[in-house]
């Protein structure tokens, strides 16, 4: 009698979907605020307004921003006060939410960007039909340091595309300049309209990335808004402590 070896099946695991808390998001906001004032010497934001000409918008919103570090999505968190009355969603990789699981009660969905990411899309595009909604996404897919050239993903196109959807470019940037502790840099552009290629969405991006460049140098801050009041770093706390006289808070 012979067996018959059967391959054991492998169960799919479901993909992630959102269960957001409005308190806890809000919760979470305010700790993000915090940590990042901790790590940070500062956020420093331009173009701001174009957030908040987007978020008056009834057009649902996808956002796409650079990805080049494990700050961004907390960098991300501390806009959603620019977008009053969105309901705000994040895409994310499905092997990392799947360990940070109670990231989905802030909004974040899976999605298998290492198979096959159209389970997650379709999600994303049910919750762009929600009123006022929004998604955040990364257009890059993965990781990228900051001074690789960027490239852009068809996934969020296609998604605004399919709900007539704005498309709105945001993009980071961390620096050390004259403190002790680094600096991260937002640039927000206008938004598009969705039927555009995605060499132009990545020229945009890439485009606002770069002209934060020329601006880095404390003399030129009072072109951004700051995100919250700088707090001292080891270089002030020590001019403070030699010191009679104030201090320079630009370091010139």
């Amino acid at each position: 009698m012979f067996r018959i070896l059967r391959k054991k099946r492998v169960k799919k695991r479901a993909m992630i979907k959102a269960r957001k808390i409005r308190w806890l998001e809000r919760l979470f906001v305010w700790e993000v605020r915090r940590v990042v004032q901790r790590r940070f010497y500062g956020v420093f934001a331009r173009g701001l307004a174009h957030l908040t000409q987007a978020a008056a918008s009834e057009r649902p919103l996808v956002i796409c921003t650079n990805h080049t570090n494990w700050w961004d999505g907390f960098i991300a968190a501390l806009l959603i006060p620019h977008f009053p009355g969105r309901r705000l969603y994040l895409a994310q990789s499905e092997e990392l939410l799947a360990l940070y699981w109670p990231l989905r009660w802030l909004g974040a969905f899976g999605l298998d960007i290492h198979g096959s990411p159209l389970a997650g899309m379709r999600y994303a595009l049910r919750l762009l039909g929600e009123p006022r909604a929004g998604v955040w996404i990364f257009p890059q897919g993965v990781l990228v340091p900051q001074w690789v050239p960027m490239e852009v993903k068809p996934g969020a196109l296609w998604l605004a595309c399919q709900s007539g959807a704005l498309v709105l470019p945001v993009v980071f940037r961390y620096e050390w300049m004259v403190e002790s502790r680094p600096s991260v840099f937002i640039h927000c552009g206008p938004a598009l309209e969705p039927h555009l290629p995605d060499e132009e969405l990545r020229r945009v991006m890439q485009g606002l990335f770069d002209d934060i460049g020329p601006t880095l140098s404390p003399a030129n801050l009072g072109a951004y808004h700051p995100l919250f009041a700088p707090r001292m770093s080891m270089n002030k706390v020590w001019e403070r402590l030699t010191r009679r006289g104030p201090i320079n808070p630009r370091n010139e």
